[in-house]
């Protein structure tokens, strides 16, 4: 009989450790290049995809070009940036009781989270990063790591921030700062906009032809900020903080990560102005694959008294929003450029948002407008 015990004890180890392994996190939304996970235990590496499982003793990296987003178990998001490595060292949600805790480490690149229910029931929400460690107080932020600086941005709620010695940074709702550089020194430079590492992406256009050309991305080394803690410091290419607030029902990252197929949409209903007077025979669609989270191509096209505006735009599905480049435009014979924001509504047969245009060598030319797509 004691010859069992150690065989037992054994088999009950295998099984724990087992479970331990398989306890799901949370699921992939979106895998986009290169995204792997490793398990800590076993150092299994699988690519991820769409729909994959990720687990509490994961740890998931993203290559060049690259980037992915997880639903996680309380409903909370996490989208992570290209270059990054995030180590999910503990995410525990019981949906009977909605209670549970989550611990993740940021250990190279970029992150943005929404939390879930976990932070929302008074549960315990860390995330270790190479300068300290962050308590949730909020929703919604996003980090950055550039070197040996680390950025950080509270979109909505708030954090609090505990350097390596112990001094603790609180940054958003009903604090002076929602924004901050942690440098390798441990200084802290708090400012009240977004540092120029969390830009979007920009579109580059060939002057010499009108062919289409790639969105270029924003320098990863944006300038030191001034170390000025008291005024109010204004950094170029910031994010519109209207466009990143918390997502309200999580479920609608459910219903776009569970929807398949490409789906083309159509403009319904809009409404589009120019600098030069009337528009006409405006026309805009969509084409959203929803199998592999991308935009593969859209067009806007009307007419105004200086000739037909049109522009291409592609993108990838963001969480709730659409990422999306304009990669070409021109009015006439003149080229230009602009800018087109959109996301899904509670019901995702409807995508609504607005766009900007411009000539490049005469800016004062012009046009915007609204807009709703549908199926």
């Amino acid at each position: 009989m004691k010859h069992l015990i150690p065989v037992l004890t054994t088999l009950l180890c295998v099984s724990f450790c087992s479970q331990a392994s398989t306890t799901a996190a949370g699921k992939t939304i979106l895998a986009r290049g290169a995204v792997l996970a490793t398990d800590a235990e076993s150092t299994q590496q699988r690519a991820l995809k769409r729909r994959d499982v990720v687990y509490g003793v994961d740890k998931i990296t993203t290559g060049e070009k690259s980037k992915a987003q997880f639903s996680m178990a309380d409903g909370g998001l996490i989208a992570l940036k290209e270059n990054s490595e995030l180590n999910i060292a503990n995410y525990e949600f019981d949906k009977a009781t909605q209670q549970g805790s989550a611990s993740i480490e940021l250990i190279k690149g970029g992150l943005r989270s929404i939390s879930g229910v976990i932070k929302k029931n008074g549960g315990s929400y860390n995330v270790k990063t190479p300068v300290g460690s962050i308590g949730i107080r909020g929703t919604h932020f996003e980090l950055q790591l550039v070197g040996a600086d680390m950025y950080v941005a509270v979109w909505d709620g708030a954090i609090d921030l505990t350097l390596e010695n112990q001094q603790v940074v609180s940054l958003g709702s009903n604090e002076p700062f929602s924004f901050a550089q942690v440098t390798a020194l441990g200084d802290v430079i708090k400012t009240t906009q977004a540092p120029a590492v969390f830009a979007q992406q920009i579109v580059s256009i060939d002057s010499n032809n009108l062919a289409e050309s790639e969105p270029a991305q924003v320098s990863s080394t944006p300038p030191p900020l001034e170390n000025n803690t008291a005024a109010d410091i204004s950094i170029a290419d910031v994010y519109a903080e209207q466009q990143f607030q918390a997502v309200s029902d999580a479920s609608l990252v459910d219903q776009i990560a569970q929807r398949q197929g490409i789906f083309n949409y159509q403009a319904t209903s809009f409404d589009v102005s120019s600098s030069l007077g009337e528009v006409s025979d405006f026309s805009m669609s969509m084409s959203v694959d929803f199998d592999n989270g991308t935009v593969p191509d859209g067009e806007i096209s009307f007419n105004d008294a200086g000739g037909n505006w049109y522009a291409a735009y592609s993108g990838l599905i963001d969480l709730t929003k659409l990422d999306l480049a304009v990669t070409f435009a021109s009015h006439n014979n003149n080229r230009a450029t602009g800018q087109i924001d959109a996301v899904f509504l509670n019901d995702i047969d409807t995508i609504t948002g607005d766009f900007s245009l411009s000539e490049i060598n005469n800016p004062a030319v012009n046009a915007n407008g609204d807009f709703r797509l549908e199926p």
